[in-house]
């Protein structure tokens, strides 16, 4: 977008990138930690020499690095070999994650697969119970854990050099150096080639599956030549390590391509790195509809998915764009998509629309979920909800999570008719009330609602309530107690008349109390992915798992260098772009029934 001149990219994020041609970028310099190797790492299958081919191969035993994702290991890589050899299983009554280990389970005798099969550990210890044959060659079948002696890079060769286990699928630099460091004898190994012949590593040509790139450093077009100029001279100024650091951590040397090239052109010369991403599908197909109400929100869902294929994420996903969010819950509701994330505000209609969660995103503290709470001044004449008849209130929006909390409290506060409006019963309640971005579009209203607009620049909806009460045009505000409490100021003087001006509130209570109790309305999520009520069991699983592996991948924590990719970080200059923004995020599976 013109916003920065170049980048460091993994190559799967190139390939990602690469789906979007109305970007003009080039690579210019591959990171490389020696300078002399032209690709960060080469996999081969090693056999032991009494297997003659491929078709040798059903039956054996199988030494496999493990299923973690890491930053140069990902899924394509992981499945690479397998996706070669056996056919996919397809069986609609199991998770595509179970149909790969079924049909690893059927092909080999044994294996070690050590590590997690799945980023949730229930259904990691189901798989590991059900497929025991795959833990059956490690050091510890019954664990099967990342510390096993067969798990990882070396464990897999360890694996195949112990007899564990006759065929391995490990890098070429690892194998060398394990033949090399134990004294194995090279005469009782063999390479697997792709085209199903086998050769003897004394030979030394080794039979290579495929190739990972190194991470590159890409740039817009018109400044590509400038970047690769000037990435040649960090090798000799003896402050380029700062800012080799400062892009990135990687201790590398930048070595410049050949030429400078587009994306894909640049991915073809790694044998076979391109055709790791391609994913043959199931019929009928298990791709996920996603539904999004924006542009901006369809933007973000087609990189979402460019992302999740690259890095091998199952099932793929659809982005299915409607003209409102009404109209996404609609589209779910009448399966024409599948999932929509939802905002708590509208987890009310979409429960009466008959729609369910699958996956709530919580924060890790409780205290940054989001509270409502009734708040009064200290000094109010307020002492709980009972009191609240004939009072002033701020809400922070019509119909949102701070109305609706109060509106199904009223039903416990008032003895009048439960059968009017939810307009009709605020208006009746209270006085006079005052509603944040109340328009014409919510339709008619009654005369004491007014609309109550944010004054000043970066006021949040539940700051403009807060004020509303502070100032004494409300008697009481339902707002989310995060959204008060992390009112910052500009500057520290600001600041601790804020603190003090801060300690003038309380939250009500259904009955009065006498201590400084925090009372709550209700509390939310900060957002929910909602699907419908008739959608199986095995479905909303299959989904479940796809939206972990992609927290995993895209969200607040993760392992290796940063992703190219946030889940729930800014998009386009733009917050909470189908997920809301927050530090500490994580996605709660919803049981039902």
């Amino acid at each position: 977008m013109g916003k920065a001149d170049f980048t460091v990219l993994e190559p799967e994020d190139l390939v990602a990138t690469s789906a979007y041609n109305e970007y003009k970028i080039l690579v210019t310099n591959e990171l490389r930690l020696f300078r002399d190797d032209k690709q960060r790492y080469d996999m081969v299958v090693i056999v032991h020499k009494d297997v003659g081919n491929v078709w040798d191969v059903k039956g054996k035993r199988f030494c496999h690095p493990g299923l973690d994702t890491t930053d140069d290991w990902t899924n394509a890589f992981s499945t690479y070999f397998e996706k070669w050899i056996i056919t996919k299983e397809c069986d609609p009554q199991k998770t595509l994650l179970e149909n790969r280990m079924t049909s690893l389970s059927n092909f080999f005798e044994a294996a070690c697969i050590a590590g997690p099969w799945s980023a949730d550990t229930t259904n990691d210890s189901k798989l590991k119970s059900k497929y025991r044959n795959l833990c059956a060659a490690c050091d510890n079948p019954v664990g099967c854990y990342s510390s096993d002696k067969y798990h990882g890079r070396e464990g897999a060769l360890l694996c195949l050099t112990d007899n564990a286990g006759d065929i391995a699928w490990v890098r070429l630099s690892d194998t060398l150096k394990h033949f090399k460091d134990q004294g194995i004898n090279k005469e009782d190994y063999k390479y697997l080639c792709p085209d199903g012949t086998t050769r003897p590593v004394k030979f030394d040509k080794p039979c290579v599956w495929i190739t990972k790139p190194w991470p590159a450093v890409i740039a817009r077009s018109e400044v590509a030549v400038k970047v690769e100029k000037m990435m040649n001279s960090l090798i000799k100024n003896r402050l380029g390590w700062v800012l080799l650091q400062i892009m990135e951590n990687y201790h590398s040397t930048p070595v410049s391509t050949s030429t400078l090239e587009k994306p894909m052109d640049y991915l073809i010369r790694f044998p076979r790195f391109m055709s790791a991403n391609y994913r043959s599908s199931c019929h009928p197909s298990r791709r996920v509809k996603w539904c999004v109400s924006s542009n901006l929100e369809e933007n973000k869902c087609r990189w979402l998915r460019e992302a999740s294929i690259v890095y091998g994420v199952e099932p793929a996903i659809a982005c299915i764009q409607e003209l409102s969010r009404e109209s996404c819950l609609k589209a779910a509701t009448t399966e024409r998509a599948d999932i929509f994330v939802a905002r708590p505000e509208e987890l009310l209609d979409a429960r009466r629309m008959g729609l369910k969660m699958v996956v709530q995103a919580v924060p890790r503290r409780n205290n940054e979920f989001i509270r409502i709470a009734a708040v009064v001044k200290q000094d109010s004449w307020i002492k709980s909800l009972k009191d609240l008849k004939g009072a002033k209130a701020c809400f922070t929006g019509f119909r949102d999570v701070g109305w609706n909390s109060f509106v199904a409290t009223l039903k416990n506060i008032s003895c009048g008719s439960t059968h009017c409006s939810d307009t009709e019963a605020v208006a009746g309640f209270f006085t006079e009330s005052f509603i944040v971005g109340l328009s014409d579009s919510d339709g008619q209203m009654p005369c004491n609602l007014y609309p109550l607009t944010k004054q000043a620049n970066g006021v949040g909806d539940d700051t403009a309530a807060f004020e509303c009460m502070m100032s004494g045009r409300g008697d009481v505000a339902f707002v989310d107690l995060k959204g008060i409490d992390g009112k910052t100021a500009q500057n520290r003087a600001a600041q601790q008349d804020e603190v003090s001006r801060m300690k003038q509130y309380r939250t009500l209570c259904f009955n009065e109390v006498d201590t400084n109790e925090v009372c709550l309305l209700t509390w939310a999520p900060l957002s929910a992915v909602v699907a419908s009520e008739n959608m199986t069991g095995l479905r909303r699983e299959e989904i479940y798992l796809m939206l972990l592996e992609m927290d995993k991948l895209f969200g607040v924590t993760f392992q290796g260098e940063t992703p190219a990719f946030s889940m729930y970080g800014m998009y386009d200059s733009n917050s909470s772009i189908i997920f809301p923004v927050r530090e500490n995020i994580i996605l709660m599976k919803i049981l039902v029934k």
